[in-house]
């Protein structure tokens, strides 16, 4: 067999993939023959797992030797055990099986007299280590950390943070050894320690502060500062000596536990402030590694809470940075800055020149860095100067910035211009440098600047159509172009003053003509523009006063009319059959109105609102709709009076012809309970009630078709030419998704097409749409097309209404058929009572909802909208109670549990005193697709994994399975994860004694196992207790993996059933990891924010 040498040349020589493919196979096949054989020699073993790992480099299959490395492992000899640990490291991972193999030969290791086969045992078993690995052999580690030899100590400060991460749990039992080693006086060692402690406290801060592991901590910054003040100040030593600096690698270690340490913490940044100034001044900025430390430094700096001073100082070193040769160091300063500049702006501002040199850099990755940079730097003050230094970057800059660029420097205009006049020159530069990528908000924007300013309309259409004339190869120049000389052409060949020292040649009618003819016949009129020329020419036929040029425009529409694209042949005939109707043109052509600028459509848009946490169920919650379809025809009608008036205008014909019309005015105050039902119909293109919570449908479209009776009506707007047949999301539940397309002709009348989609695997029977209007107007609704819809089919449902003079206004029930859900009627509101409330424990509230208009059905698990007075959103919570609940004749109810949360207005509604809210009157709306049964039907087995107030809606599947209602579930494993309350109490638990009661009563059978966090002294060790005659497991730490496993069994069990509700961290985990076991579609799952 040849040897590890011979094999590399042999694979360097091929010549060819075949070639290549051809000797690892061959190798391969030699390697398997010789493990095959017994009793060979060690070093014909050490030779073929050396020529695995070649292969593994090489991305080969390696599979066949894992049994070869641990041969190696359990030998005596330490060249075997040297390569058997770099192989098993490297062939073999946690998801390995033969891994259980290698815990006994670690464990050997780990206990050897040798100190370097300690060390291999421990690298090893830091990289491959499975959660039970860790569990296994974390006691060894324990002991290793104490040991009195320096480098053992090193490694198992190492292996500990790796089996930390991997299993959290273990944290605290080397929170004592940590400690101890950051006063150890051996540099490596200390190094080490502080990297286990830095990441202890770094993940107990991702999984929320649980354990307070920074607090524990923070009493030993003074000793961390003398450290750290020592390794600044010393003088040369010589084992510790690089380039000039004394042990950088432990400087930036505990610069960076320093700054875990204080992050939020103001007496501890005080604590630090000094010494962070000593190595921000003292270190050597002229070497790699003394700008490691300075970097390491600025980012404690600006991350803690540290005096405006210091903060400059960190700025500095950054500016600084950035004259340094090396790229990498002024990437690093560049992206650095972008971040510091919102809490010192004022520092950044200081190095703005040494920023823009680097826009010159040929490194193209710091221009990107510089560029983002400068655009963030931009303000009032220096707009001008910064500005014009970008155009003139944009002049040279890589096509890949160039998108980016003009969009920035139209926010940047948009928000930051001195003047209207300024504004325009400089997008106009920009469409004239990079026409070609400028995105179509930048350009609706500049077209919007010129529309909405008068006086610059002259001086806008001179300069474009000058522009042009000078370039027609800029796309978005030729369309800005087009529409502005189109819609001011009369400005332009009346001529004037565009410049105080020059006036503008005269421009004569056919001039024009001839530009857009000539942009026409060139290969720079794509498709968009084509449409723009085509529009602008239309409107110059009423501008123009030769009637010889008139007829050349309607020549070259006409030239449109057989043209390939659809869309510029159906304007160039419509166009040209308006000439025949003179007055008509000139009405629909007349100048457009300026358009009102809302914040909302700026291009730089308004600052998105941070969403509050909220603490219960994260649902998609729909816009609260009305109990039922009410009689509105006989109450009186809240509309408008038309307005009386002269002959209309052509102004008004636009209006109708697009069908907009006179807003009403708004309705002042909230109605109170005896208000007429029509004033609570929605304006279907009006902007939605205050009372309305987040709906699933596009902020775009402007929908809100459902609105609560109890709130007051918005402000009516006229429906937006926009909305003409665009398809308008109405309902999106139960598998049923209802969108329309509303049409509206110029004698007012319209038509309403409603579009159901079955977006579910299940078909859906009963469908349809029952629609009112005012009594003003007339409805007339057509049957649905078919009443049955399939999996993944459609079907429509037409209504016409006639007599609408303004926006439409419906309201809507929509009502069909679920296999799972029964007869769905997911518009109706129900008035609820709040009867009862409970205190569970210190975080959780139980809530009785007495229904006051009689029984309603929903599925175990659904949630509530909840829709509280005076409360702007509504609350989403889980039904807690099983579904016969809410049937029964006498006192029906539905039940809540609410975790208290002070940022979800609705929750903090429900935890006020109880006397300011028990007996109030709410509104709530069934939804939620996370049911039992599934949509395949009973299980055989069910198994339930709740996290904290997870547990809800598997509380009312399991009653309902309880009430006999789960025929076949056979067997039913409820594990249950949660924090222990501060009573330290089981019972207080939030529903652990009902669930243990519905299994000691034998009413569901199966088992229950509860594991409790943060339960300190009063649940310690693993132990069975008798809970209401149910033997539960108790175990006091988190879940794993390992035990959701261990309660599915069955891999291959098609009849086992999964479901998972709780914090997304756990469920996310979870059920990516349940992929691999079990079959994802019999894993059902719900998130909680």
């Amino acid at each position: 067999m040849s040897s590890l040498k011979q094999f590399i040349r042999n694979v360097r020589a091929a010549k060819t993939i075949a070639d290549e493919r051809a000797v690892i196979q061959k190798e391969s096949a030699a390697i398997r023959a010789s493990f095959r054989e017994e009793g060979h020699d060690h070093s014909i073993r050490r030779n073929n797992v050396a020529k695995l790992l070649y292969l593994f480099t090489l991305g080969e299959r390696t599979h066949f030797g894992q049994v070869e490395c641990l041969k190696l492992l359990a030998s005596p000899r330490f060249a075997d055990k040297r390569l058997g640990h770099l192989a098993t490291s490297l062939l073999l991972d946690e998801k390995q099986e033969v891994l259980t193999l290698v815990t006994n030969s670690l464990k050997n290791d780990l206990s050897h007299s040798n100190q370097y086969v300690v060390g291999l045992a421990l690298c090893t078993l830091g990289n491959i280590a499975s959660d039970e690995m860790s569990r296994d052999l974390f006691p060894e580690i324990e002991n290793l950390i104490s040991t009195a030899n320096p480098y053992i100590r090193r490694k198992a400060a190492l292996c500990a943070m790796r089996i930390c991460r991997k299993v959290p749990d273990l944290q605290e039992h080397f929170i004592e050894k940590a400690t101890a080693l950051l006063s150890d006086r051996n540099h490596g060692v200390l190094l080490c320690g502080l990297t286990l402690v830095t990441s202890l406290c770094e993940a107990d801060e991702e999984e929320g502060g649980e354990e307070g592991m920074v607090e524990k901590f923070r009493a030993f910054v003074p000793g961390l500062v003398k450290t750290l003040k020592g390794l600044s100040t010393s003088g040369y030593a010589p084992e510790h000596d690089v380039t000039g600096i004394t042990d950088p690698f432990l400087q930036v270690k505990l610069l960076r536990l320093l700054r875990v340490l204080a992050v939020g913490d103001a007496h501890t940044s005080e604590q630090i402030n000094d010494i962070l100034a000593q190595v921000a001044t003292n270190t050597d900025s002229s070497k790699n590694v003394g700008n490691s430390i300075l970097y390491e430094a600025v980012l404690t700096i600006l991350d803690i809470e540290a005096d405006s001073g210091l903060r400059v100082l960190g700025v500095n070193i950054l500016g600084k940075f950035l004259t340094n040769r090396d790229n990498n160091v002024r990437y690093v300063a560049l992206n650095t800055l972008i971040k510091v500049v919102a809490i010192e702006p004022n520092a950044v501002q200081r190095h703005r020149n040494t920023i823009l040199e680097c826009l010159r850099d040929p490194d193209i990755s710091i221009r990107r860095r510089a560029l983002d940079l400068s655009f963030t730097l931009i303000n009032e003050s220096n707009v001008r100067v910064l500005i014009r230094e970008l155009l003139a970057f944009l002049e040279v800059a890589d096509n890949e910035f160039k998108p980016t660029m003009t969009s920035q420097i139209g926010i940047a205009a948009d928000k930051y211009a001195p003047n209207k006049r300024w504004h325009f020159d400089t997008m106009l530069r920009v469409l004239s440098l990079a026409g070609n990528y400028v995105k179509e908000q930048i350009l609706s924007s500049f077209v919007r600047l010129i529309a909405t300013t008068q006086e610059l309309q002259t001086y806008a259409v001179q300069k474009l159509y000058t522009n042009l004339k000078k370039d027609i190869t800029q796309e978005s120049l030729t369309q800005a172009g087009a529409w502005c000389i189109g819609e001011y052409g009369d400005a332009l060949l009346k001529g004037g003053q565009y410049e105080e020292e020059e006036l503008v040649q005269e421009v004569k009618e056919g001039d024009v003509v001839d530009l857009f003819s000539l942009i026409l016949n060139s290969s720079y009129a794509t498709q968009v523009t084509t449409e723009y020329i085509v529009t602008a020419l239309m409107k110059l036929s009423t501008r123009f006063s030769e009637a010889s040029q008139v007829e050349k425009v309607r020549r070259i529409l006409q030239t449109h009319q057989t043209s390939l694209d659809v869309e510029v042949q159906q304007r160039a005939v419509e166009y040209g059959n308006l000439f025949a109707f003179d007055q008509v043109r000139r009405g629909v052509l007349e100048k457009m109105p300026p358009p009102q600028i809302k914040e909302e459509s700026r291009v730089l848009g308004r600052a998105p609102s941070k969403k509050a946490k909220n603490a219960n169920r994260k649902s998609k919650i729909l816009k609260p709709t009305e109990q039922d379809l009410l009689d509105i025809m006989d109450s009186p009608a809240a509309i408008a009076a038309p307005t009386n008036g002269s002959q209309a205008t052509n102004s008004d014909l636009l209006a109708d012809i697009l069908g907009g019309g006179s807003p009403a005015p708004p309705t002042s105050g909230s109605p109170g309970p005896q208000q007429s039902n029509i004033s609570s119909i929605m304006d279907l293109f009006g902007p939605g009630p205050t009372a309305s919570t987040p709906s699933p449908a596009p902020a775009s479209a402007g929908l809100d078709i459902l609105s609560s009776a109890t709130s007051s009506p918005p402000p009516q707007q006229p429906q937006s030419p926009a909305a003409q047949g665009q398809w308008l999301p109405c309902y999106n539940a139960n598998d049923l998704n209802v969108t329309m397309q509303i049409q509206r002709n110029a004698a007012g009348l319209i038509q309403a097409v409603a579009r159901f989609h079955n977006t579910g695997s299940v078909p859906l029977s009963g469908a349809g749409l029952q629609a009112a209007v005012p009594k003003t107007q007339k409805l007339q609704l057509l049957p649905i097309a078919s009443e049955e819809i399939g999996p993944g089919s459609e079907t429509t449902q037409v209504m016409r209404v006639s007599g609408c003079k303004g926006p439409l206004r419906l309201r809507l029930r929509i009502a069909f058929s679920h296999p799972a859900a029964g007869q769905v009627v997911d518009q109706d509101l129900h008035e609820v009572r709040l009867s009862r409330i409970d205190q569970v424990n210190e975080r959780v509230r139980l809530f009785r909802l007495d229904l006051v208009a009689g029984p309603i059905k929903f599925l175990p698990g659904q949630w509530l909208d909840t829709y509280i007075p005076g409360v702007s959103k509504a609350g989403g919570f889980t039904i807690t109670s099983a579904p016969s609940a809410a049937l029964t004749n006498t006192s029906p109810y539905l039940e809540l549990a609410v975790q208290e949360s002070p940022e979800n207005e609705p929750a903090a509604w429900l935890w006020r005193p109880e006397r300011e809210i028990l007996g109030e009157t709410l509104r709530v709306r069934v939804g939620g697709k996370f049911v039992f049964p599934p949509a395949g039907g009973a299980p055989k087995k069910v198994v339930f994994v709740a996290g904290g107030v997870g547990v809800n809606p598997l509380m009312s599947m399991l009653s309902y399975i309880a009430e006999g209602n789960g025929q076949g579930v056979g067997d039913v494993r409820f594990i249950y994860a949660s924090k222990l309350p501060r009573s330290g109490k089981l019972s207080d638990i939030v529903f652990l004694d009902r669930i243990t009661s519905l299994f000691g009563e034998d009413k569901v059978k199966g088992e229950v196992k509860l594991f409790v966090t943060a339960a300190g002294n009063a649940v310690s060790q693993e132990t069975t207790a008798s809970i209401n005659g149910a033997l539960v497991e108790v175990r006091p730490r988190r879940l794993t993996m390992g035990d959701v496993e261990a309660a599915i069994g069955d891999r291959e069990d098609q009849g086992t059933v999964v479901y998972v509700c709780g914090p997304p961290t756990m469920t996310d985990e979870l059920v990516e990891k349940l992929a691999a076991v079990v079959d994802p579609q019999r894993v059902l799952t719900e998130r909680w924010w």
